[in-house]
């Protein structure tokens, strides 16, 4: 699994975080990911990018809910917007995903053919870090800005009444990646 991070500074220039592979948590039942390895992540990923006041804005999976991962935004003074799970019709960063998955296939076409070696699993992480980078500013400018105008009406009709965009945050990539 990977997360990233992607947002708009406060004069409006586009930004974003190093790409980070989630790691396992072979201490959790199915070895698989947990709060713990989110955690991990986020102290990775996040972190050396956040500034206090702004929103982080993710998509309330799972592991995102824990009680020890909330204690942990708490801890750090990091404001997380609530957000409707498994909204991709309002969440920018699925557009994100897309434009990763695209320019991954098109820098690199073979990259279906990977194995599972741990040899294969290093290059497809490589790789994706390189596209990652190479997503275009415009790109990022584009899907954030034009958050209110996808939004606004999602927050008004869900509230029954006028409702403000939630402003200047963080948003949160997490994703498991079907190459």
């Amino acid at each position: 699994m990977v997360w990233g991070a992607i947002w708009l500074d406060s004069w409006g220039s586009p930004h974003r975080s190093e790409l980070v592979i989630m790691p396992r948590d072979f201490e959790s039942e199915k070895h698989g990911y947990s709060g713990n390895s989110y955690i991990k992540t986020l102290e990775e990923g996040l972190l050396p990018y956040y500034q206090p006041g702004v929103r982080f804005q993710q998509d309330n999976v799972r592991i995102h809910e824990a009680r020890h991962v909330k204690r942990w935004f708490e801890d750090h003074g990091i404001w997380v917007v609530k957000w409707p799970r498994y909204s991709p019709d309002l969440n920018p960063i699925e557009h994100m995903w897309h434009a990763l998955k695209r320019l991954l296939h098109k820098l690199y076409p073979d990259i279906d053919k990977l194995g599972h070696s741990q040899e294969d699993l290093d290059y497809l992480c490589k790789c994706m870090k390189e596209a990652w980078k190479k997503i275009p500013n415009s790109l990022i400018f584009k899907l954030i800005d034009g958050m209110p105008v996808v939004w606004m009406p999602c927050a008004r009709q869900k509230a029954g009444r006028r409702s403000t965009y939630p402003g200047p945050y963080y948003l949160s990539l997490h994703r498991k990646l079907a190459i």
